[in-house]
């Protein structure tokens, strides 16, 4: 065999190898639990850890490759956007001695480009939803197994302490989490399974009820997570989703959804009397309470504890008062948060920004968001720029409303999700997130998307 047959040869194998990584990749991120890896003195070593160090070993063995990962990270605009935090990251890790606030967050941001650079060199936008989707199947499946079992058939794979608590009840009734470490986490990755099952990629169309029985089965997880958080965005991912819609696909999915919430309804008073029953009431009526302050869930098992989790995180707020944080480096990840105002104790910091101003204080706060919000530009750019674009209308969806969530909770692993959104759309999104250099051109920019 010649030189170049030889060349040609293990070019093949490692393109081969890389195309079945992605895949393997994706189904990581949004199936494998975090708690599942190789536990190790100071950091943990997380299943999608371990993938970025499998990928990173075949992009090395290439010296192109390694090369075109490199364009990927250079000439990424959301890459520029992050150079602000980053900084933030560097000397709150200097100054509070602790290498977890720049190491955690950083390896986050590195999955997303390695996301990025896998993707559009290997399988494409398309086949990466195929594969999320296929994912999103499995998880409602044994979402509804879950419920039935009464604890999540996910935690025989933990292996990693620290990172998921025990079983979640309310209202009497077991809140399920999937391969999340918490209810909320998993009632978000539900949220974006619900935006992108909508898309209609044969015929690039958005359509909410495209895949009926996925689109049931999601719905229904979201209500048996128990989380007043996820059933509100829910509740605004269907009319995200039907505004972004075609006329026509408009017209579809009011018939189908009037006849929808005649039948939920019907089910509901037929199951008034049973645990199931009463729990999808507490849901949508805590909901109510919350907007409008009436009292209707505590007709359906609702407690205390639920309105003082509404008052808790009204509470937070005040942490911006506290005096011994200051406002300029925060107190990084390794030093716990705890204090007392008016007569109540904070410690969980049920709010990401909340969170980030603690951890990074003001300047990492305005970082994160000023990246969140720099990316949503970009998704809005593109899809005014190109109005057939479907991808970029659910991916925009799905970050603004990612955006939200991280309002009523702190990250709690999801990010990643997040991450994977954005990377998909930087894939198909090169006239807007993608620099052209000045004097010759990347093949990351050459290469069709």
């Amino acid at each position: 065999m010649s030189n170049i047959s030889k060349s040609k040869y293990i070019n093949d194998k490692v393109q081969a190898a890389l195309r079945g990584l992605a895949i393997a990749f994706i189904i990581t991120t949004v199936v494998v639990p975090q708690y599942f890896g190789i536990p190790l003195p100071g950091f943990d070593m997380s299943a999608i850890r371990i993938m970025i160090v499998v990928l990173m070993v075949v992009i090395c063995s290439d010296r192109d490759k390694l090369y075109g990962f490199i364009d990927t990270i250079k000439y990424n605009k959301i890459f520029i956007s992050l150079l602000p935090y980053i900084f933030v990251l560097c000397y709150t890790a200097a100054l509070r001695a602790d290498v977890k606030a720049f190491l955690n967050p950083f390896v986050e941001f590195y999955t997303l480009f390695l996301t990025v650079y896998i993707v559009k060199e290997t399988i494409g936008v398309e086949k990466s939803i195929s594969v999320m989707l296929g994912c999103f199947y499995f998880l409602v499946f044994m979402g509804i197994a879950e419920y039935i079992r009464g604890d999540s058939i996910f935690k025989v794979l933990q292996t990693l302490d620290g990172v998921v608590g025990g079983a979640f009840v309310r209202g009497g009734q077991y809140r399920i989490m999937g391969p999340a470490s918490h209810s909320i986490a998993y009632g978000i990755l539900l949220n974006i399974g619900v935006a992108i099952a909508a898309l209609d990629m044969k015929k690039n169309k958005i359509y909410l009820f495209q895949r009926p029985i996925l689109f049931l089965l999601l719905f229904i997880n979201i209500i048996f997570t128990g989380s007043r958080s996820a059933l509100a965005v829910f509740l605004l991912t269907v009319p995200g989703v039907f505004l972004l819609s075609a006329k026509e696909e408009r017209k579809k999915t009011l018939l189908i959804g009037i006849t929808g919430i005649i039948l939920m309804i019907i089910f509901v008073l037929a199951t008034s009397g049973t645990p199931v029953g009463k729990y999808f009431m507490l849901q949508f009526t805590s909901i109510i309470d919350e907007i409008f302050g009436t009292s209707l869930s505590l007709n359906y098992g609702a407690t205390k504890i639920i309105k003082d989790s509404s008052d808790y995180r009204d509470a937070l707020w005040d942490v911006f008062d506290v005096d011994w944080l200051n406002p300029l480096v925060g107190i990084g990840r390794k030093r716990r948060f705890a204090t007392k105002i008016n007569g109540r104790v904070l410690e969980s910091l049920d709010n990401f920004y909340i969170a980030e101003y603690v951890r990074y204080a003001y300047p990492g706060m305005i970082a994160i968001i000023l990246f969140f919000g720099y990316t949503i530009y970009l998704m809005f750019r593109k899809m005014i720029k190109n109005k057939d674009d479907i991808y970029t209308r659910i991916f925009l969806l799905c970050t603004v409303l990612y955006v939200v969530s991280l309002y009523f909770v702190d990250s709690i692993g999801t990010l990643k999700y997040c991450y994977l959104i954005i990377a998909l759309f930087v894939c198909q999104a090169n006239d807007v997130a993608v620099f052209e250099p000045r004097h010759k051109r990347s093949k990351y920019l050459r290469q069709a998307i």
